[in-house]
C-alpha cells in the first residue's frame, strides 16, 4: 500500500479538494447562480478602501487580499500592500473577471439551463468543501499528523534500500583504464586520481564523485558493482558506452525514508479524506434518500470488497479535472486503508543515472550510463 498511484476513490477525492478553486473562480463573477446578491451587497470594507470599480461595481483592498490568499501569494494573517506588483496583478485578474462575467450576463448566458445547472452544481460543492474543511480543521491537528507520519515510516523502513556513496574515473580505452588501476594501487587517494587522470569533466574536480545511489538506479555494471564492492572497496576495471571506469565506494547506508514535512501535504490530504468519508456515512444515515434508478446505487450505499488502494502525494486536480457532472466525485471513497508513505526508490521506469562530457561548465554531478545492448 505504497503511495505513489491513484486509484478512483483516491481520485474522486482530489478533484473534490480542487472544489475550492472553483469557488475563488465562480465567486469572483457576479451572478454565480440565479439567487446570488449584486456584489455591492456582499463586499466588504467601506468606501476608502475600494480597489477599483467596474462599471460601478466595486472590488474592495479586501477582495484583492482574499484573492492572494487563496492563491498563496500571502499567508492567513497577512496584508498585500496596496500598489505593489502582485496586488496590482490580482486586481487586473479579478477586473478581468468581472468584466467577463458582465458579458456573460448581459447576453443572458446565465439563464442557459446548463449554465444554471453548472452554477448551482459548482455552489453545491463548494459549501460541501467548506464543510470538510472547517470539520478538518477540528479534527486533524499537529499530533495526528505526527502520529500518522511515524505509524506508516515503521512500515516502510524495513523495504528502504541500501544506497551507495559512488565515485569513478572514466578513461577512454582499456590500456589507458589499466595504467590508472596500477597507479590507484600505490597512490592511495582515489579522489585524488580521479582529479588528476578522469576524463569525465563533469566529476573529475569533485574527485569523480557521483553521489548516492542504489542499485537499481543505477546502469547494470554500475549496479554489479554497488551490489558486489564493500564499502571502502574499490572495482576492477569495467566498461560501458561512456568508455571504461573504476569505482570506489566510498559509502554505503540505508536509504532514509521521507521526512515528515516532505509528506505533510499527502498526510493531510489522507486525513481529510477520512473526515470526508467519515461525515459524509453519517450524513447518509439521517438523510432520507429515494433514488428513482436503483440499479445505479452508489458504492457507499453498500461498499465493495477492494484490494487496498495506494495513495500518491496528491495535487489538486484543475477545473478542467472536474465531472460534467460532480455529484460522481462523492462515490468510491469509502472505506479506504490508511496509506504507507511513498517508497524514496524511483519507479522502475525511471532513467538511469548516466555520466555527461559536457563543455567546461560548472561541475554537475551525473550519474552512470545504461549500457548499449
Amino acid at each position: 500500500m505504497v503511495v505513489g498511484r491513484m486509484t478512483p476513490g483516491r481520485m474522486a477525492f482530489a478533484t473534490r479538494l480542487a472544489f475550492v478553486a472553483v469557488l475563488a473562480a465562480c465567486l469572483s463573477f457576479a451572478g454565480c447562480s440565479e439567487n446570488s446578491p449584486p456584489v455591492e451587497e456582499t463586499a466588504t470594507g467601506d468606501l476608502s478602501a475600494e480597489a477599483a470599480t467596474v462599471n460601478g461595481q466595486i472590488i474592495y483592498v479586501s477582495d484583492v487580499e482574499l484573492e492572494a490568499r487563496l492563491k498563496g501569494v500571502i499567508k492567513p494573517g497577512e496584508q498585500i500592500e496596496p500598489g505593489s506588483t502582485e496586488f496590482d496583478d490580482i486586481l487586473e485578474e479579478l477586473i478581468e473577471v468581472k468584466l467577463l462575467a458582465m458579458e456573460a450576463l448581459q447576453r443572458g448566458l446565465d439563464e442557459d439551463p446548463e449554465a444554471r445547472h453548472r452554477l448551482t452544481t459548482a455552489r453545491d460543492n463548494i459549501l460541501g468543501n467548506i464543510l470538510i474543511e472547517h470539520v478538518a480543521a477540528e479534527e486533524i491537528d499537529e499530533a495526528a499528523v505526527r502520529k500518522m507520519y511515524e505509524a506508516q515510516v515503521q512500515l516502510l523502513e524495513p523495504q528502504m534500500e541500501n544506497e551507495a556513496r559512488v565515485r569513478h574515473i572514466l578513461s577512454p580505452s582499456k590500456e589507458a583504464i589499466d595504467k590508472i588501476a596500477a597507479e590507484l594501487k600505490t597512490a592511495g587517494d582515489f579522489a585524488v586520481v580521479a582529479a588528476r587522470r578522469s576524463t569525465d569533466e563533469a566529476t573529475r574536480l569533485d574527485g569523480g564523485d557521483l553521489g548516492y545511489m542504489t542499485a537499481d538506479e543505477a546502469s547494470p555494471e554500475f549496479a554489479r558493482v554497488i551490489r558486489e564492492v564493500p564499502e571502502g572497496g574499490v572495482s576492477r576495471p569495467f566498461e560501458d558506452q561512456q568508455g571504461w571506469h573504476i569505482v570506489k565506494i566510498d559509502q554505503l547506508r540505508k536509504r532514509r525514508p521521507p521526512s515528515l514535512e516532505d509528506l505533510r501535504d499527502t498526510i493531510e490530504r489522507y486525513l481529510k479524506s477520512q473526515q470526508l468519508e467519515k461525515i459524509l456515512k453519517q450524513l447518509r444515515g439521517q438523510a432520507e434518500i429515494v433514488k428513482r434508478n436503483p440499479a445505479r446505487s452508489s458504492s457507499m450505499d453498500k461498499p465493495a470488497a477492494r484490494t487496498a488502494p495506494a495513495l500518491e502525494r496528491v495535487v489538486e486536480a484543475p477545473a478542467s479535472a472536474l465531472a460534467p457532472d460532480p455529484a460522481s466525485a462523492l462515490t468510491e471513497t469509502h472505506n479506504a486503508p490508511a496509506p504507507v508513505l511513498p517508497d524514496a526508490t524511483p519507479p522502475a521506469s525511471a532513467p538511469k543515472p548516466a555520466t555527461t562530457t559536457p563543455a567546461a561548465t560548472t561541475p554537475a554531478k551525473p550519474a552512470p550510463a545504461t549500457p548499449t545492448p
